[in-house]
């Protein structure tokens, strides 16, 4: 029960942080071909998908954690097991997703550093572009795990 709660909770802050990434790379581009000035959005924008993504760090390692216990106590069954050896989700997913926590913070961090405009948004569209392309290939290959 627990587990099918931080399970839900961390698919939502999974989607939000997509969709805000999504957000930050259609500001960044309308930003960036109108020659717009920066605004308080953003800036915080990208500060709100780094703590999604930090939110998501420790609910997949809880995740992770339900896991490991369960295959250690045999409580997976052989089509489980089967699963495992793809892994995509147990270490894959993981690794994917602390990589995207530290472009996201990377480029936070170099965005809000930066003075001008152009700059910002450059910023944000390359590194919260690459984080949004890889939260939508980590989505996307959990779906294909659970439809297949």
């Amino acid at each position: 029960m627990i587990r099918n709660g931080i399970l839900i909770f961390h698919i939502i802050t999974s989607i939000l942080a997509c969709l805000v990434t999504l957000v930050i790379v259609f500001r960044a581009i309308v930003g960036l071909t109108k020659k717009a000035d920066v605004t308080g959005l953003d800036v915080r924008l990208p500060l709100w998908v780094t703590v999604l993504l930090y939110i998501q760090l420790a609910l997949g390692t809880a995740l992770f954690v339900f896991y490991m216990v369960d295959y250690t106590h045999g409580e997976i069954d052989l089509l489980k097991r089967t699963e495992l050896r793809s892994r995509f989700w147990a270490v894959e997913h993981f690794i994917l997703m602390v990589f995207t926590l530290v472009v996201s913070h990377i480029g936070w961090i170099f965005a809000r550093q930066s003075k001008q405009s152009v700059i910002i948004y450059k910023k944000n569209l390359l590194y919260f572009g690459v984080a949004c392309a890889m939260i939508m290939v980590s989505m996307a290959m959990n779906v294909i795990r659970h439809a297949v």
